[in-house]
Order: C-alpha cells, then sequence, then structure tokens
C-alpha cells in the first residue's frame, strides 16, 4: 500500500518504533518537497518495533527531556514529546544543533498545547544546555 504524508509523520513512526531515518528510506518511493510517498509494504517501512542492540535513551533529546523535568514539565501520553526525544537521540548531536530551529518550533508548540509562557530566549539555552550535556556524555562514554 502507498501513502503519501508529510515527511515528519514517518519520522515519529521511525522515533517511535526504534529506527533511523537512514534505515527506512529505500520505503519512500518519492519526495515532494515535504510531502513523501511511501510504500508501507516494502521490507524497510518500520512496521513493528525494532529490537535495539544500542542505548537510544541517551542523546540530546533525552537531556532536554530532564532538564524540562526539573522545572516541572514532563510528557503526557497525548504530546508528542517522547517521539520527538527519540527523533533527537536517534538523529544525534550534529542533527540537533543543525535543526534548532526546528527543535524550538516543536517546544513552542507544546508551549501553546499546554498554555503555557513560552520565551524563545530561554528554550534556546535549554536546548543549547541538553547539547552540551549530550556531548559531555557521549565524550565519557568514548573515553
Amino acid at each position: 500500500m502507498q501513502i503519501t504524508t508529510h515527511k515528519k509523520y514517518l519520522w515519529y513512526r521511525c522515533a517511535e518504533r526504534g529506527y533511523s531515518i537512514d534505515e527506512v528510506m529505500p520505503c519512500v518511493i518519492s519526495q515532494d518537497g515535504d510531502n513523501w510517498t511511501i510504500d508501507t509494504d516494502h521490507a524497510s517501512y518500520p512496521k513493528t518495533n525494532k529490537i535495539n542492540t544500542n542505548d537510544k535513551d541517551a542523546g540530546v533529546g533525552t537531556e532536554l527531556k530532564n532538564l524540562l523535568k526539573t522545572i516541572g514539565i514532563t510528557s503526557s501520553p497525548t504530546c508528542a514529546c517522547n517521539a520527538r526525544a527519540r527523533i533527537m537521540n536517534e538523529n544525534g548531536i550534529q542533527w540537533c544543533e543543525n535543526n534548532k530551529d526546528t527543535i524550538l518550533a516543536w517546544l513552542k508548540e507544546e508551549a501553546s498545547k499546554r498554555n503555557l509562557p513560552f520565551s524563545s530566549y530561554l528554550a534556546t539555552g535549554l536546548v543549547n544546555l541538553a547539547i552540551k550535556k549530550a556531548k559531555k556524555t557521549q565524550r565519557k562514554q568514548n573515553s
């Protein structure tokens, strides 16, 4: 079966099921800007949860969730927080550095849904701190 959808929904599915976007790209038939046509019957489509041997619970997404938790903001069953944290973890530190605007838009969107005030300045500081903490953790693991 073929579906056409915004690319973010494939990213969410990947994060939800433990795949990187690179692993599933063979199931993408065509790309028209942000709208992608996907073959859901293709072997690379993330139909089920992947059995992970890597620690996908480490990275910028996890660090950002931990920082937000310290100020009383936690994920809920209806928010996209966990999927987005997995996207950040899966894609790595460099991706997060290159996509700060996307991450900030996610934070602003979620703040709006929760009727919370949003400060771009403070959110940028939190994202930068999460990146710094993830780099420090990565250095410790590599030494």
